[in-house]
């Protein structure tokens, strides 16, 4: 006798994570990795989003003020222009995957960050899949180079993306992902991209609305309600992320000032202690400590 049975699947039905990301493409900027040795401090600032897989070993990194113990198969995730500082520990190998890329429209990028690092940015071996095997192969592709293969890097990067999502989630009662969703986002975008191709020069805010063919009274409510910050802020505060990346970088106050856009070293100096509580001496003395 023979029982047929069957399987039903129910239609695909939309759930917010998914609608965010259909919004959303990727440009990878690299993918690859990277072995090294506790050898020394060292600080470090990227310009675009970094997500770490440790393959072998662990680190110790500071983020901003927050200090984290990176063990293997853990992910970490880095945001554009923040401050890490990889700390010495003792002489043992660590190896790590790294994809950097960035996102468009890129006016989601705050909302895509706070969902991948929302309960803190490091997620742990028991908390996602292994993906020491599918890294192995994308290294492969990396190096072959055959067809496709960015197509490849993409896909596993997403479901990269949807496992550490789904870690945070699970950290607080399996909370759901809530979209903002707001109708200034292609505006915002396009303020974004228009600020950051004239970030080295002085920005006024009547030149952006007028590139953006809307008034400055638009703009600002578009900003506050996209990026809860106003447009005079947000550009101050770009300009101050460069200039971090650049002290890092060792470049002197009086050259960023002038790369910038500023009047003066001492107008970068005022600038940059509201954007981040202490001056360019103080920021580049701390980095050194």
């Amino acid at each position: 006798m023979y029982i047929q049975t069957q399987t039903k699947f129910d239609q695909f039905q939309g759930d917010e994570l998914s609608s965010l990301l259909k919004q959303m493409s990727f440009k990878i900027n690299y993918f690859g990795v990277w072995e090294s040795r506790y050898e020394k401090d060292r600080n470090y600032i990227s310009n675009d989003i970094e997500i770490l897989y440790y393959k072998k070993g662990g680190t110790r990194i500071m983020l901003g003020e927050k200090e984290y113990d990176c063990p293997e198969k853990s992910f970490l995730v880095l945001e554009p222009y923040q401050l890490n500082t990889s700390l010495s520990q003792i002489e043992d190998d660590f190896t790590y995957y790294y994809f950097h890329f960035e996102i468009e429209p890129v006016a989601l990028q705050r909302q895509f960050l706070s969902l991948l690092t929302r309960h803190g940015n490091l997620i742990y071996a028991s908390e996602v899949m292994d993906f020491a095997d599918t890294f192995d192969h994308l290294l492969k592709e990396v190096e072959d180079k055959q067809s496709g293969y960015t197509s490849v890097i993409t896909s596993v990067l997403i479901h990269v993306i949807v496992e550490l999502t789904r870690a945070q989630m699970k950290r607080v009662n399996n909370e759901k992902v809530r979209l903002i969703h707001s109708p200034y986002i292609k505006l915002i975008n396009e303020a974004m991209h228009y600020i950051q191709t004239h970030l080295y020069e002085p920005i006024r805010l009547a030149a952006v609305s007028r590139a953006l063919g809307v008034s400055i009274s638009v703009l600002y409510k578009a900003f506050i309600d996209v990026l809860a910050v106003p447009p005079a802020t947000y550009i101050q505060q770009q300009k101050i992320h460069v200039a971090q990346k650049k002290l890092v970088e060792g470049d002197s106050v009086n050259q960023i000032s002038r790369e910038l856009g500023y009047s003066s070293a001492y107008h970068l100096s005022r600038a940059f202690k509201q954007v981040t509580g202490v001056s360019p001496r103080e920021y580049k003395k701390n980095i050194e400590i």
